[in-house]
C-alpha cells in the first residue's frame, strides 16, 4: 500500500491477473497392431512392435500479468507506505515482438518521479501494461507393450517446452533503477526430455 489513510487508491487488477488463457489437451491412439484399423493381422514380435503405440500433448497460451510499479527511493517519508511514480496520463504499453523490446518493454516516458514527501498517482497495477505471456508446449510418445494378459510394459518419451520457446521473466519495476523497464532474465526452463519405463500389473 502507498497511502494507509486513502485505500481507495490501491484498487486496481490484482497481481496475478490472467485476462486470457487457453490450455488444449489431447491424446491420439495410432490405428496400428492388434485391435486397430491398420496392421492388426501382425503377430509374433512385430505384432509387439507395432502394436500400443500413442500420442500425448498439452499447449497452454495466456497472456501476462499487470506491472505493479514502484520508485526506487521512497521519499513520502510515511510510515511503511510505498512510493509509485506519477503517470503522465499516456499508456506505457508498447507491441511488437517480445525480443526486440527486451531493453524497452514499456514507454518509461509514460512515467515520472512524484515531488518529495508526495505520493505517486499511479495504480497499483498497470491494466493494460503486462508481463510477458505464455506460450508452451508438451508432447509424449508413449508405448504399450503387453506382456501377460495382466502385465504390460510402457514406454514413455515426453518432451517438456518442445519448440524450446523462451518465456521471458518480468521487466525490472523499480523507477530510478538502471534496470526499469529491461527484461534481463528468463521464467521458464529450456526443452527437457525425459525416458520413463512402466511396468503395469
Amino acid at each position: 500500500m502507498q497511502d494507509f489513510y486513502n485505500l481507495r487508491l490501491e484498487r486496481s487488477l490484482a497481481n496475478y491477473d490472467v485476462s486470457h488463457r487457453l490450455v488444449v489437451s489431447y491424446d491420439l491412439d495410432l490405428p496400428f497392431g492388434k485391435g486397430q484399423p491398420m496392421l492388426s493381422g501382425v503377430t509374433g514380435v512385430g505384432g509387439k512392435i507395432v502394436s500400443g503405440w500413442s500420442l500425448h500433448g498439452g499447449s497452454a497460451f495466456q497472456t501476462g500479468t499487470p506491472l505493479n510499479l514502484s520508485t526506487a527511493v521512497n521519499n513520502t517519508n510515511s510510515f511503511g507506505g510505498g512510493s509509485r511514480p506519477n503517470s503522465t496520463g499516456q499508456s506505457a504499453k508498447l507491441t511488437g515482438a517480445a525480443q526486440l523490446r527486451l531493453n524497452n518493454w514499456f514507454d518509461k516516458s509514460a512515467f515520472t518521479l512524484p515531488a518529495p514527501f508526495t505520493f505517486g498517482n499511479l495504480a497499483r497495477t498497470l491494466p493494460d501494461t503486462r508481463s510477458p505471456g505464455i506460450a508452451n508446449y508438451s508432447f509424449a510418445v508413449v508405448k504399450n507393450t503387453a506382456i501377460t494378459e495382466r502385465a504390460g510394459l510402457q514406454f514413455r518419451t515426453e518432451i517438456f517446452n518442445l519448440f524450446n520457446r523462451v518465456q521471458f521473466g518480468s521487466p525490472g519495476l523499480a523507477q530510478g533503477n538502471p534496470q526499469f523497464g529491461v527484461i534481463s532474465g528468463q521464467y521458464n526452463d529450456p526443452r527437457l526430455i525425459q525416458f520413463a519405463l512402466r511396468l503395469l500389473f
